[in-house]
């Protein structure tokens, strides 16, 4: 009897063993691919909205009138960018499609007249557009860029992020039309292109850099830079191109001259696994900073956030700030977009999703000069005028604080939630946005 039973033991431990060995060859082949998921759990009810126009103040600022409300019926999606007497913005049904199987994603670009409110020409696209409009008044062109945020094998090793017809269009600043298009499908080209000297420089979800010619937008040249960007800008100061990158997370030096990357700063070990290709670089200084995540809580999208300061010509960390431990949600539910640091004299500033604060951080020390509590999406740039410190908590609010202790001032709240953009200041007022289709201009 007892040999039997070892027989059929031994029989089991070998399959388990063998399966196991199965398994771990397979890994060697194949590559996990990233969900598109949702987080509902630890949202803050805080995020939904307020009457529109309230006004909580302690101090006069440059909230206290609005020179123009309107509602357009549009989920704005990007930050309203200003040219002239004109604000220029993107739509996006974003909240309707995302993580649909095979969705019809579309997108929008708007010209809007800021003294009567009217839209002067309205231009849509194939796929979703996702971030702000880069206007090039002197040229006559507007720049979209276009994708969304669909994960895809491209092989059993490799994946890339962005389905259907992704691209960059040039339009027509007076009548919208489309002058030239730069189309792909192996991936997005979400984030917002940057302009020098006749080229549009792009970056997205195929893991390549494409120089296009402004006039034609035929492609001049490209570089496999072996990583996804998903949402943020990449910035150029000179003739460095700075960016973040995930899948792997690096962040990249890139000389638009040789077209060689100059470096790339490898997070693994820093156990970065978010945010770091969603965020803006911000540069002063031969230093850039950045910021990123550490998910830790799958089940409660729950994890560390991070601020760097980083060497502009080696990629060499300088210092880095762990702003704290919390929930890494957005507004909508899905996962964290890591915050965009603001610099002004020697301070940087940053929003942390994660703890629900604003942190001022001296940039030569790395310390924290003073926090504040701040409920929302805590992502976004700030805008410093004078001495007060502006931001959009994604809830439709924007605050208002002392840029030096950290006070709080005021509060204007517009109503509706806002995604990626944020506000917008020139000429002495600022333009708002939101996903409920409302734009205003205060002074």
């Amino acid at each position: 009897m007892w040999g039997n039973n070892k027989k059929y033991i031994i029989g089991v431990i070998l399959v388990v063993i063998l399966v196991v060995i199965i398994s771990v060859l397979t890994e060697k082949n194949t590559i996990s691919q990233p969900h598109t998921t949702y987080y509902t759990n630890n949202v803050s009810s805080a995020y939904g909205s307020k009457k529109n126009n309230s006004v909580v103040t302690k101090t006069k600022t440059h909230l206290s009138k609005v020179v123009l409300k309107k509602n357009y019926g549009l989920p704005f999606f990007s930050q309203p960018v200003v040219s002239g007497n004109y604000s220029f913005l993107d739509t996006a049904n974003y909240f309707e499609t995302y993580g649909v199987s095979n969705p019809k994603y579309k997108g929008a670009t708007v010209k809007i007249d800021n003294k009567t409110g009217k839209i002067v020409w309205r231009t849509d696209f194939p796929n979703l557009v996702m971030n702000n409009p880069l206007v090039i008044s002197q040229l006559g062109m507007v720049i979209v860029s276009t994708g969304n945020d669909a994960f895809f094998k491209t092989s059993k090793t490799t994946f890339n992020r962005g389905t259907g017809l992704s691209g960059v269009y040039a339009l027509n600043i007076n009548t919208g039309k489309i002058i030239w298009k730069f189309t792909i499908t192996n991936g997005q080209r979400k984030p917002t292109p940057t302009y020098k000297n006749g080229v549009v420089y792009t970056i997205g979800g195929n893991r390549m850099l494409y120089a296009l010619n402004v006039n034609t937008g035929k492609m001049l040249w490209s570089l496999d830079y072996g990583s996804i960007s998903s949402q943020a800008a990449p910035l150029l100061v000179g003739n460095n191109l700075y960016f973040g990158g995930s899948y792997p997370y690096y962040l990249f030096d890139v000389n638009i001259q040789t077209h060689k990357i100059v470096w790339k700063h490898n997070f693994k070990k820093t156990g970065v696994n978010k945010g770091l290709d969603d965020v803006i670089p911000a540069y002063s200084n031969g230093y850039i900073y950045t910021d990123a995540a550490k998910l830790v809580n799958d089940k409660t999208n729950s994890g560390y956030e991070y601020l760097y300061k980083i060497n502009a010509h080696t990629g060499s960390i300088v210092w880095s700030l762990k702003e704290g431990y919390g929930p890494l949600n957005l507004p909508h539910g899905a996962q964290m977009i890591g915050s965009v640091p603001t610099i002004s004299g020697n301070m940087v500033y940053v929003g942390s999703t994660a703890t629900q604060r604003i942190i001022a951080v001296n940039t030569n020390t790395g310390k924290v000069v003073w926090s504040t509590h701040s409920v929302g999406l805590n992502n976004k740039p700030f805008i410093v005028v004078g001495n007060y410190l502006y931001y959009d908590n994604g809830l439709g609010n924007i605050q208002v604080y002392n840029k030096n202790t950290g006070e709080y001032l005021a509060t204007r709240t517009t109503g509706g939630k806002v995604a990626v953009g944020g506000i917008f200041y020139a000429n002495g007022r600022f333009y708002a946005d939101n996903l409920s289709g409302d734009f205003y201009i205060f002074k």
